[in-house]
């Protein structure tokens, strides 16, 4: 296609909500007292014991509240209910710490076990806040995948409005990262000297026509802010898919990344972004909790109880 009959038309993609450049992960295991009778909860409708309907009520309108008030990106348990993948929004590592704490499960001594790092998303590119993007976009420009323009030259942009739609099934991936050893490449990178081919394969793996973020497969993946991580959240059919995406990276392929980690993973706050599985019995249970009566006007510093 072109603008004018003779220019490229590079097509820019629009989201309805723009992921931050900070989030904080919180990965912790679930006890087996609270995790096996949520999975038989949401898997066959039963009720939760006398003793955790009460606390796991609370649990729902606390993260409710707050993800509604913005410091939640996102966050849920394992299919398997054995561990939880929260994401937070906030200012810094020590609010999102805390906000954790004040969760009545962990309170209750039901979420152990908490690991944390900084994230920052890098693909899907279109997803990301300005700043983010404009760095990605540079890499692909500078990579040959997206086309570069001379100085002064703004490209044709054609504009497409995307609301962003939580798929059927999500799946986590943690890998550790040789932190020095890619810190030393893109040092090499940037003086001039020469890299090895994986680098740019690894771009062209996810960035790329083809690629893992071009055919939809990351709902959001990118480094831990000291980089001696990558955490990826595919967007695939089975854990086997998101073991095929992973290993065959050609940073894997090389060792860049190594020791994996998988599990599928559904998201229950926002309620907006649930897990399409997950999203009625959610909706029931918040409101049997009452969270629909009065959301408050969460402001930096709150705290709900």
């Amino acid at each position: 296609m072109s603008q004018n009959g003779h220019e490229p038309v590079e097509v820019r993609l629009i989201p309805d909500e723009t992921i931050p450049d900070r989030l904080f992960t919180c990965f912790a295991a679930v006890s087996p007292e609270v995790g096996v009778p949520l999975k038989r909860t949401y898997e066959a409708g039963e009720s939760l014991p006398d003793h955790l309907a009460d606390l796991y009520r609370k649990h729902l309108l606390y993260t409710h509240r707050l993800a509604e008030g913005g410091f939640i990106w996102e966050a849920g348990p394992a299919a398997d209910f054995t561990r939880i993948l929260h994401i937070y929004a906030t200012q810094d590592m020590d609010s999102a710490n805390q906000l954790m704490k004040d969760d009545p499960l962990y309170r209750a001594g039901f979420f152990t076990q908490g690991w944390w790092m900084e994230w920052s998303v890098r693909t899907p590119y279109w997803k990301c806040g300005p700043h983010m993007r404009g760095i990605i976009e540079e890499i692909m420009r500078e990579d040959g995948i997206l086309p570069s323009y001379p100085p002064g030259v703004d490209p044709p942009v054609s504009l497409q409005k995307v609301e962003v739609v939580t798929p059927l099934r999500l799946v986590v991936s943690l890998v550790r990262a040789d932190a020095a050893r890619l810190k030393q490449i893109h040092t090499n990178k940037k003086t001039g000297k020469p890299v090895p081919s994986f680098l740019p394969q690894h771009g062209f793996n996810r960035l790329g026509p083809g690629g893992s973020t071009r055919m939809g497969y990351e709902w959001e993946a990118g480094p831990s802010a000291d980089a001696c991580y990558d955490l990826s959240i595919y967007s695939v059919g089975s854990i086997a898919m998101a073991k095929l995406l992973r290993e065959n990276d050609p940073y894997t392929q090389y060792g860049a990344f190594y020791e994996p980690d998988y599990f599928e993973w559904f998201i229950h706050a926002p309620l907006r972004k649930a897990s399409p599985g997950r999203r009625k019995a959610l909706q029931q249970l918040l409101e049997q909790a009452g969270a629909f009566a009065r959301i408050p006007n969460l402001q930096p510093g709150f705290e709900p109880k």
